[in-house]
């Protein structure tokens, strides 16, 4: 239950890492698809939610300067895009590491009408989930066969630090004598 709380709560706060582990950990067996996706879908849309209300606190007041200047400089420019192509700006957003919450926020604070908002964010999680989301479960695969040879590169970098190590002894030992 805790994971799946961590899972959510997640969402709300840094999407992209925790829908790749949760991805990742799905295919593992640690979660049930069925809830691993309400929990993810939900989780996203409440936090947008939140981000873009917050949006609309740091347009009115001078409480939240520093927030308000962070906002402009990071979404700023991309202001007749929010304007003009919502949907195509959300969704563009998603994929853009460190650049959805600034635009969420500026959604807000510019006041883009929450019907538009809310219908161009619905369809631009989904498809963020099933990409991000797609690829923590397909690289799941891929760990599952490649599992059984990580002891060997474990032992393989081992054994090249020590040699590192034995070689490195064995130089300054040297330098010394000659010096």
């Amino acid at each position: 239950m805790l994971g799946y709380a961590i899972i959510f709560f997640g969402m709300i706060i840094e999407g992209d890492f925790m829908l790749f582990t949760a991805g990742f950990l799905t295919r593992q067996g640690y979660f049930d698809i069925g809830i691993v996706l309400l929990l993810v879908f939900s989780g996203a849309i409440i936090g947008d939610n939140i981000w873009y209300v917050l949006g609309g606190l740091v347009s009115e007041k001078k409480l939240f300067f520093r927030v308000k200047k962070f906002v402009e400089k990071a979404a700023g420019l991309l202001d007749e895009h929010l304007k003009n192509r919502t949907t195509r700006t959300i969704f563009i957003s998603k994929f853009a590491y460190g650049l959805c919450r600034p635009i969420i926020l500026k959604a807000g604070a510019m006041r883009i009408s929450f019907r538009k908002f809310i219908g161009a964010d619905l369809m631009a999680t989904f498809l963020w989930i099933f990409f991000i989301g797609g690829l923590g479960y397909l690289s799941s695969t891929s760990f599952l066969a490649v599992r059984h040879y990580l002891k060997y590169t474990e032992l393989s970098l081992l054994l090249g630090i020590v040699v590192f190590i034995l070689i490195s002894y064995a130089v300054t030992k040297i330098s010394k004598k000659e010096l």
